[in-house]
């Protein structure tokens, strides 16, 4: 499948799950698994299906890895597609207009084609490597913040100490995080639980986001240090973003200071 195939498929998967999340009543916890909430597992049984019979393996949130069955589809031969069904959980549980689905293919040389849509406003991002971005917001480039005195971050985890930037958010769904550092909303996105941890993400949450601001000119990288395009269900990682090299130097001073605080 050629990258405007596979966004149109992507953007029609997610059009039929705004409509199928239309129609839910219970919001609420599955009583499945710790944190997992109703509109995860409708989400999640709606987007895998038509991956899988076009040939794509597919790693989400919900369900680990699964692959095709022999004599699916040939469109994903050899792609996967990382998904996060429902990023932001919480936030759509209690009406919180900041959750998206996040699909990202990956090819062997990393994140590929992606596309992060705000469930409940319809903004969204599309990205393809090498190609640029595209963004259905009003306007879109990274902000030219270079100091973090002057920035307006936001974290996923609370801050240990006052790291001096100008103001913060937490927000609480990394991928419409990390696309509002690509769009100029945010100046940085910082998973303060890779202060002293691997992180809180899998890559499900950031990998789609990754592709955009890549594409759009923001700095991306793991609090430390590691791979971002682990495809495997357990790992877990910390993405910082930051508009401007010099930014992401700030961003990196102040987890080393963090470190240190310890």
């Amino acid at each position: 499948m050629q990258p405007d195939a596979i966004l149109a498929l992507f953007e029609e998967l997610v059009a039929d799950l705004r409509d199928a999340l239309d129609g839910l009543e219970d919001w609420g916890l599955s009583g499945l698994k710790d944190g997992q909430y109703n509109h995860d597992l409708v989400a999640d049984e709606l987007l895998i299906a038509p991956l899988l019979e076009r040939g794509f393996s597919v790693l989400t949130e919900e369900s680990g890895v699964t692959q095709p069955e022999p004599g699916s589809g040939t469109d994903g031969n050899g792609l996967t597609v990382v998904i996060d069904p429902v990023d932001g959980s919480t936030n759509a549980s209690h009406g919180l207009p900041w959750y998206a689905s996040s699909l990202c293919v990956v090819d062997a040389h990393g994140p590929w084609v992606s596309l992060v849509t705000n469930l409940a406003l319809g903004d969204t991002f599309r990205a393809v490597r090498g190609n640029g971005v595209e963004a259905d917001v009003a306007t879109f480039a990274p902000s030219a913040v270079t100091d973090l005195s002057d920035a307006l971050l936001a974290f996923s985890g609370l801050p240990p100490s006052h790291g001096g930037w100008r103001q913060y958010r937490t927000y609480g769904a990394a991928a419409l995080d990390m696309c509002a550092v690509a769009a100029g909303t945010f100046d940085a996105f910082v998973d303060v639980d890779g202060v002293h941890g691997q992180g809180a993400h899998g890559v499900w949450d950031y990998l789609g986001a990754l592709l955009v601001c890549s594409e759009a000119g923001a700095v991306v990288a793991d609090a430390n240090g590691l791979d971002l395009v682990p495809l495997d269900h357990a790992s877990r990682r910390a993405p910082i973003a930051a508009a401007t090299p010099e930014l992401m130097n700030d961003v990196i001073a102040m987890i080393e200071t963090w470190r240190l605080q310890k």
